[in-house]
């Protein structure tokens, strides 16, 4: 069997992913030929279904990209289910608590150590290889929990010391949600921004200094317990910076944000000069 995703993430490699929101094959297997390590199927905020999803799995090869999924939320029959398809890694959003972190742990971890229920189905070939997969199931479904609250940012040390964790994710747009003050909004993105800005658009409102000491705030506390630190990019400098400093994973934008961004450079013309008296 080849290397696990937690095992990756532990070996410190610095891995940069991107999102995968279209219900779409074509568009899975498109985006898996970008060179990135792993890409994250979202099934909380985008339109793959559970109905849709194994079909869309099947765009993923050997070689490529690990495929990570965002579950739609902390349950478990659905983070169960995704790893008996064969994913390589679940990420839970909204993790606030020592509570919510067992709870994705019993979903995603066989006996002793969670409850996850037995059928492996996919990701035992079909039970071709059920003793072999057994015998490192819990290694191979790697669970990342997203913290994404300032109560979580809090709790993040006790949240991180439950025993079944592989990793942690800072989502950044909700930890600023979380921080409003009563009364207090943020401005809709500047309308003249260039194609290549769309991630930045997505972020720009979560990269206050204030956010930005909680994110980082949340980077110490998992290194300290020597855990996995990785969250979402608006720029290459930005995932760039953080994997030099020491995260061990990083996502820069998406399916639909490329989309945007190739379609608006193939399609600007580029300005005529000016000629003389005009």
């Amino acid at each position: 069997m080849t290397i696990s995703f937690g095992s990756k993430l532990r070996e410190g490699r610095g891995l940069l992913g991107a999102w995968c929101s279209f219900a779409s094959f074509a568009s899975a297997e498109v985006m898996t030929n970008l060179g990135f390590d792993f890409l994250v199927l979202d099934m909380q905020h985008c339109e793959i279904t559970q109905a849709q999803f194994p079909g869309i799995l099947g765009a993923f090869h050997e070689g490529g990209p690990t495929p990570v999924v965002r579950a739609p939320k902390n349950d478990y029959h659905i983070i169960n289910w995704l790893f008996d398809q064969g994913v390589g890694a679940v990420l839970v959003p909204m993790v606030n608590s020592v509570e919510d972190a067992r709870r994705a742990v019993e979903a995603a971890k066989f006996p002793p150590l969670g409850r996850r229920s037995f059928g492996p189905y996919r990701a035992a070939t079909y039970s071709f290889n059920a003793p072999r997969y057994m015998a490192e199931a819990d290694d191979r479904s790697t669970l990342i929990i997203q913290i994404e609250s300032a109560e979580a940012a809090r709790n993040a040390e006790a949240i991180m010391a439950v025993p079944g964790i592989d990793a942690v994710f800072v989502g950044p747009n909700d930890l600023a949600f979380s921080m409003l003050q009563p009364g207090q909004s943020f401005s809709k993105p500047s309308e003249g921004s260039g194609a290549g800005d769309g991630a930045k658009q997505w972020t720009a409102f979560a990269r206050t200094p204030e956010v930005l000491a909680l994110c980082d705030e949340i980077f110490v506390k998992a290194k300290a317990a020597n855990m996995p630190f990785g969250m979402t990019s608006g720029s290459i400098e930005e995932a760039r910076g953080w994997l030099d400093k020491g995260a061990s994973l990083m996502t820069l934008g998406s399916d639909f944000l490329f989309m945007r961004a190739g379609a608006k450079a193939m399609c600007t013309m580029p300005e005529k000069p000016a000629t003389a008296g005009s």
